[in-house]
């Protein structure tokens, strides 16, 4: 891993208590997991989601108390609007999976690995989020940080679950 990475991997493993594996993993299933994983990257993915619900409730605060109609606006939205469709289609996705038997794994796996592989794209090239995670408000978010661990660690347990 890189030195950004392996800073990334150490605030999640210590914030969000999630080891992440050794390698981004979302081109394939190389990336050392195994089905079993599944439970742990769902809850993963659980913690990732309610911490950034709540940098961005804190977000939405500031830009509520702005005066500025625009940036009010903007508060409305919240986690879901900033992250398109991506994260109401993952929702449901996981709702089909449950606990990721092999049943479900081979009947859901391999759209929710599509689903997460284009959250973790949309992730790294939008501009909201971008916009979001170096706001000017003082209001630490890191949406791209915590939200992609997760999807990096979704992603290789559904592979793993996929190759079982």
């Amino acid at each position: 891993m890189s030195g950004a990475v392996d800073a990334q991997a150490a605030w999640v493993q210590r914030v969000l208590g999630v080891a992440l594996p050794s390698s981004r993993g979302l081109g394939g299933g190389t990336g050392g997991g195994t089905a079993a994983d599944w439970p742990a990257a769902r809850r993963a993915w659980q913690a990732a989601s309610e911490a950034v619900d709540s940098q961005i409730a804190g977000l939405q605060a500031v830009l509520r108390r702005s005066g500025d109609d625009t940036l009010e606006e903007i508060a409305e939205f919240g986690l879901n609007g900033v992250t398109g469709n991506h994260r109401v289609r993952l929702m449901a996705a996981l709702m089909e999976l449950g606990s990721g038997d092999p049943v479900a794994m081979r009947k859901s796996g391999p759209k929710a690995l599509g689903i997460v592989r284009a959250f973790d794209s949309f992730l790294g090239a939008s501009e909201a989020i971008e916009v979001c995670d170096a706001n000017p408000f003082g209001v630490a978010v890191s949406i791209r940080t915590t939200l992609g661990a997760a999807l990096q660690q979704m992603a290789t347990a559904l592979a793993a679950g996929l190759e079982a």
